[in-house]
């Protein structure tokens, strides 16, 4: 069901709020595209409306299976008959939209960041050690990201580069990390339990501090 999953995430981007042009903190969603427009279109809808919309992407998931083969009609549920059945011709345009918007956000960079000096948090997957050290590593939005497949797209990761090293207390650590992004098409090489894993990464980071990650507390 991957379209589904890349749909919900589209939902999830386009409730986020864009950021400034002068970006100093940044989130995991400043590094893709957005598109206030459609995000706009879908922030509008009410919530059966999007559960609608839902649908209808579960009932073109389940015609392209019928299509390819990976599903025979005979497999169908009750509810999948009347899935299929259920009219959203209307919604098709939207659909279409997401879906070529989806695309884009996936694997387009965003050239106002290039060469500037943000601050993100992240969980890091080391790289390159020197001694108890880690001085270069893979900065990913998730636990668990790279050692399950798919990968994140290129667009959500990064190699951070810092000389001067970091002390990993434990896989996957959070961390905060400033310095100057770049974007810098590569291919990170994970060496992992279960072997080793080229990853395609979209963006480097020329780091001056690597540190732990702290949650922000309110007063």
């Amino acid at each position: 069901m991957k379209f589904r999953q890349l749909l919900l995430i589209a939902l999830t981007v386009f409730s986020l709020n864009t950021w400034a042009n002068d970006v100093k903190n940044i989130k995991w969603s400043d590094l893709q595209p957005d598109s206030p427009t459609l995000r706009a279109t879908v922030n509008k809808m009410s919530q059966d409306e999007k559960t609608r919309l839902m649908r209808a992407v579960q009932q073109r998931e389940l015609k392209i299976m019928l299509d390819n083969g990976k599903l025979k009609a005979s497999d169908l549920t009750q509810n999948d008959i009347k899935l299929i059945k259920e009219n959203y011709s209307d919604l098709k345009p939207l659909i279409a939209e997401i879906e070529a918007f989806e695309k884009k956000r996936t694997k387009e960079m965003i050239p106002a960041l290039n060469n500037q000096v943000v601050e993100i948090d992240g969980y890091l997957l080391p790289l390159k050690q020197n001694g108890k050290k880690v001085v270069e590593f893979l900065l990913v939005p998730v636990i668990g990201a790279c050692i399950h497949v798919p990968a994140p797209p290129p667009n959500q990761l990064i190699v951070v580069q810092y000389p001067k090293g970091y002390e990993q207390s434990n896989l996957f650590a959070a961390v905060t990390v400033s310095g100057k992004l770049a974007i810098k098409s590569s291919t990170a090489n994970l060496s992992l339990a279960d072997g080793a894993s080229d990853v395609p990464v979209g963006y480097t980071l020329a780091a001056n501090e690597v540190r732990e990650y702290k949650k922000a507390t309110g007063k």
